[in-house]
């Protein structure tokens, strides 16, 4: 149900359970966890660092967050937005969210107030709970969260008696909009069940330990979590928000984690450069993106005991729609299929008047069943024309994915591409549309259009294309303008790493941008403004040019406006550790050009030396008192 008020019961139509098989369908996540946390009570649920919390004390701390809440004015069909990273913390938010009968809704918390104002405006949302200090910035009513628990221990530990259905809404998960604004996707509880229970893409059950490493605000946090505390299992929570690869590993080493979900970027980072460390896992899922042939057979060969698992799905049918268990003496040739449908969810390959396309042939991909989002928040219009009527089921719907595919011999599908202007950045869905807005309403500029190179390493390298609104705008400043902009309206993901102004866009003869004509300014034609000086610049330079896929890099050009990534500087940071141990992935982010950051290494290298030189000479010093002392006696 579309048009969606906080105080709502939300409520969707759905093929019959029996349909797909799934006899526990019809409990909600809540449920489902109150069986886990009496049949896993004293067994540990979460760890984050040295800190974690039992099944029973996950659920009693819930039970208070939840009556505080509902005191406070949540009731069932309310929002609570969570502005905070992974954490205990925000397991216990989440939690006690859905037993008040809300909806929780996660925020990037890399993106800029601006744009999380306007999505707490767009959703309704009752109160957001913040990790950071600077709640006063909102305009919803605000409250931190670590005091907001802290003051919930006084409440009493009996679970809430509030009514909740498999279709009412559990969260809200924002995603990039082709209209120009972030759309807001509903969850409803039957399909997060669906996700995780009953399930043969991947195994869960009670011995295994999740590693919880996606953001929250991406939709592959809801199987992390879910996977995890649906079976009484160990959730064990990367503490960094910017973690290195080799944090990763230590942690998955550390806690002997047996299952892992990586964007496809980041299962071939960890293959290239920390490949025997992922020894143990006992299955790894990867997705968000094309997975690479030459790294899934690398890791099959390193980890022949792992079984990979290729995850394929939007955000709109909860986060996988199909999977692919990749057998170990390989799928033949060609890209690596998506699989099949996971239990719970049907897929039909149409043609562009919905009618079935043969085998082998290419239709667009639309996805049917329990995990099949309620619509789009607010918007009518737009889920009317996504979410349409199954022409094979009469009363069932389907949701038009946008991707198209073909099914292989075996059954198995192949995803061939996008029929539309969507592209993934990191694993993430970005709609090229929503940048094109944030730039149109940038001051000084008139129209706006981008497009998407590739580096040479393949990176995809979002660049923006703007013409001004007067012809004596001062051109540089129309660029500074709207990058500023861009910093104020876009979460780092989006924003292009490139502004170019031009008169006027090339067009077709039916009128319209013809993309092939706009110039390709490619980030290794950027000028050098200076040469790299010294050991350090050069072997940082040399580390950057391999990871961007450049040929060279100029020591003051910012890495972002060389279209890097936050997992490409992750990458980055694995060669530079290989150098210098002691640099934190964080310092690439705080000291984003080479100069700057050479700077950084060499004064943490010299306040290295200098604290030795002072632990020898104090220890010289003691050994000198000890000689005297002997001496005298």
């Amino acid at each position: 149900m579309v048009g969606w008020r906080p105080g709502a019961v939300m409520s969707a139509a759905h093929r019959d359970d029996d349909d797909f098989g799934l006899e526990t369908i019809g409990e909600t996540i809540t449920k489902r966890f109150a069986a886990s946390a009496q049949a896993a009570a004293s067994a540990v649920a979460v760890v984050q660092g040295a800190e974690s919390l039992t099944y029973v004390d996950l659920d009693r701390r819930s039970n208070q967050l939840a009556r505080l809440l509902h005191r406070q004015g949540v009731r069932a069909g309310s929002v609570v937005a969570l502005h905070a990273g992974r954490s205990i913390a925000s397991v216990v938010a989440i939690l006690a969210t859905l037993k008040t009968g809300a909806a929780y809704m996660p925020l990037d918390p890399t993106a800029p107030i601006a744009y999380h104002d306007w999505i707490l405006r767009d959703c309704g949302a009752d109160m957001v709970l913040s990790a950071s200090d600077r709640i006063a910035e909102f305009s919803v009513p605000t409250v931190n969260l670590e005091e907001t628990l802290a003051a919930a221990d006084s409440e009493p530990a009996a679970a809430l008696e509030i009514a909740c259905g498999p279709a009412d809404i559990a969260c809200i998960m924002y995603t990039s909009g082709s209209t120009g604004r972030p759309k807001g996707v509903l969850i409803p509880h039957r399909a997060v069940v669906r996700l995780v229970i009953d399930q043969t893409y991947a195994r869960f059950g009670a011995d295994e330990v999740f590693l919880h490493n996606a953001p929250l605000a991406f939709d592959a946090s809801t199987f992390e979590i879910w996977g995890t505390l649906l079976h009484g299992a160990r959730g064990v929570l990367i503490e960094d928000d910017r973690a290195s690869l080799q944090s990763i590993v230590d942690t998955i080493q550390e806690h002997r984690v047996t299952t892992a979900w990586f964007t496809a970027g980041l299962f071939h980072a960890l293959v290239d450069h920390q490949l025997d460390a992922l020894k143990g896992l006992r299955q790894i899922l990867a997705g968000g993106d094309v997975l690479s042939p030459t790294h899934v057979l690398r890791a099959q060969a390193a980890h022949p005991d792992c079984q990979l698992i290729n995850g394929y799905g939007p955000t709109e049918n909860t986060t996988f729609t199909c999977c692919y268990r990749i057998p170990r003496e390989g799928w033949g040739c060609g890209p690596v299929p998506i699989g099949v449908p996971i239990r719970g969810t049907y897929v039909r390959l149409l043609d562009d008047d919905m009618k079935p396309v043969a085998d082998g042939e290419i239709g667009m991909l639309y996805a049917g069943g329990l995990g099949l989002a309620s619509g789009y928040l607010g918007d009518a219009r737009h889920s009317a024309t996504q979410f349409v009527a199954d022409p094979l089921h009469v009363g069932a719907r389907l949701h038009q994915t946008g991707d198209l595919a073909r099914r292989r011999p075996d059954g198995n599908l192949d995803f061939v591409g996008r029929r539309d202007r969507q592209v993934k950045i990191d694993g993430k869905r970005v709609e090229l549309s929503e940048i094109e807005e944030a730039l149109r309403r940038s001051s000084g500029v008139a129209d706006a259009v981008v497009a998407v190179l590739r580096g040479n390493a393949g990176t995809a390298l979002l660049t923006g294309y703007v013409t001004p609104a007067s012809s004596v705008h001062d051109r540089a400043a129309l660029v500074s303008e709207a990058r500023a902009s861009l910093l104020r309206a876009l979460p780092p993901h989006m924003r292009p790493s490139q502004v170019v102004v031009l008169d006027e866009f090339p067009l077709t003869q039916n009128g319209k941008v013809d993309q092939e004509r706009l110039p390709a300014c490619q980030p290794n034609e950027v000028p050098q403004a200076r040469s790299a000086t010294g050991e350090t610049e050069r072997i940082l330079s040399g580390i950057f040019a391999r990871a961007l896929g450049l040929r060279a890099i100029g020591p003051d050009t910012n890495f972002f406006d060389l279209g890097a990534t936050s997992l490409k500087l992750v990458e980055a940071h694995a060669l530079i550790v290989r150098v210098w141990p002691s640099v934190d992935v964080l310092a690439l982010f705080q000291h984003p050009n080479i100069r700057e950051l050479s700077r950084a290494i060499e004064g943490r290298a010299t306040s290295v030396q200098s604290a030795g030189q002072r632990r020898a000479q104090q220890q010289a010093a003691a050994l000198k008192r000890m000689r005297t002392s002997r001496r005298a006696e």
